[in-house]
């Protein structure tokens, strides 16, 4: 090349450059935090606030960017009722806006994300229920019934006769499974696929929208899985000095206790199949003829109809065979009754108890720990966080608590 070609090639990339750089400064006026719609695909990400010191009610709320302007992002403090009501298309309930700084804002965390969005189909499953949609639901479950039951029903009686149905078919299925697999295999397999759902969720969402294959999905979530299961201990635990490692050792003594849980055989399979000494299955061995009242009684009518003297017909084995195994003729079991067995202590320290001392400490620190981190021992705002917290955490921490005492009790 010549020089003024160089020149000319190198004077382009310099515009280039120039170009670039100054369409990141712009964006990163209009958007320093990538917080709004128009830098993550249309979707603007679900934020927390925190660090308002003029308004501490405020940290711990959720909301969402919708502009930038003066250094300050315009955010929209969304509760579970207003996002459910705003998500069915109605628009009288708006939610409040606040201008903050970038630095009181951050991207809630995927816990936060799946308990916000289960809160708001909650709702929205109420709203459903007042819907005229419903009531289409109901006439259509109503055409489906016999014409008599037709006229004693309403759609809400049929809504709610199928949803009686439906937990009666599940409370069946239940049962049947903890009666032949057990309590524990359902829990804990229930419980794996929450954890690994929570786990992998962020990889297998951005993996499609990206449109990457199955392939390189699974194996960003199989590389990021220890970082994510770091991220959701420092937020059900609150302590942060976890390095990866220990994220990661954590999380394959889970899956082993886990794995072991479920790969156990039950009580019930193992009654099925009794092991022999040597460690075989025990082999099917015939069962010995029993001779009950009621067939002793018509060998007895027979013998006497047609003239046998008594005892004919009855086999001469009969009190051998009918006698229980390892039976003493010696021994008064109507004056000498066998011992009960004795009870088994069980552990009062169990794995419900547990999970009650998790609730009790997650909800004290709550009750004592600012969202930012920062340990308040005020009364006065202890009282004020005991009063904005929901109803039914009042009940489940009512529950935890009474069954620890009860633990330290017996």
């Amino acid at each position: 090349l010549t020089l003024q070609q160089r020149t000319t090639f190198y004077l382009e990339l310099l515009y280039l450059d120039t170009a670039l750089l100054l369409r990141r400064i712009v964006a990163m006026s209009v958007d320093p935090n990538h917080f709004l719609a128009t830098s993550n695909g249309g979707k603007p990400p679900l934020l927390k606030l925190q660090n308002i010191s003029a308004r501490p009610e405020l940290n711990g709320q959720l909301g969402q960017a919708v502009s930038f302007a003066a250094g300050r992002y315009v955010v929209a403090v969304l509760t579970a009722e207003i996002a459910a009501t705003m998500a069915g298309g109605n628009n009288a309930a708006e939610p409040s806006y606040l201008k903050l700084k970038p630095e009181s804002l951050v991207e809630a965390t995927n816990f936060e994300q799946l308990k916000f969005g289960a809160a708001v189909a909650f709702h929205h499953a109420r709203l459903y229920i007042n819907s005229a949609a419903l009531q289409e639901r109901g006439s259509y479950i109503m055409s489906l019934l016999p014409p008599p039951l037709q006229a004693k029903l309403t759609p809400e009686k049929a809504i709610l006769g199928a949803v009686i149905v439906v937990l009666l078919n599940i409370m069946l299925a239940f049962k049947f499974l903890s009666g032949w697999i057990g309590f524990t295999k359902i829990f804990v397999f229930l419980s794996l696929i929450v954890l690994v759902s929570t786990i992998t969720s962020p990889d297998w969402m951005e993996g499609v929208k990206a449109g990457k294959s199955l392939r390189l999905i699974a194996k960003s979530a199989a590389i990021n899985a220890p970082i994510r299961f770091k991220q959701i201990l420092i937020q059900l635990t609150g302590y942060r000095n976890i390095s990866d490692r220990m994220a990661l050792g954590l999380m394959l003594v889970m899956l082993l206790w886990s794995g072991k849980i479920l790969l156990t055989p039950s009580a019930r399979a193992a009654q099925l199949q009794p092991p022999t000494p040597n460690g075989g299955i025990q082999p099917r061995v015939p069962r010995i003829p029993q001779y009950d009242l009621e067939t002793i009684y018509k060998m007895g009518w027979d013998d006497a109809k047609h003239g046998n003297d008594f005892g004919t017909s009855l086999p001469e084995d009969m009190e051998a065979i009918n006698k229980p195994s390892g039976y003493d003729e010696s021994f008064d079991w109507a004056y000498n009754p066998p011992p009960p067995l004795p009870k088994q202590k069980s552990s009062s320290f169990g794995m419900s108890t547990m999970l009650s001392i998790f609730t009790l400490y997650r909800f004290g620190k709550d009750l004592v720990i600012t969202p930012d981190g920062q340990l308040i021992l005020d009364p006065a705002y202890v009282m004020m966080r005991l009063r904005s917290i929901e109803p039914w955490r009042l009940g489940l921490m009512g529950m935890s608590l009474y069954r620890v005492v009860s633990a330290f009790i017996r």
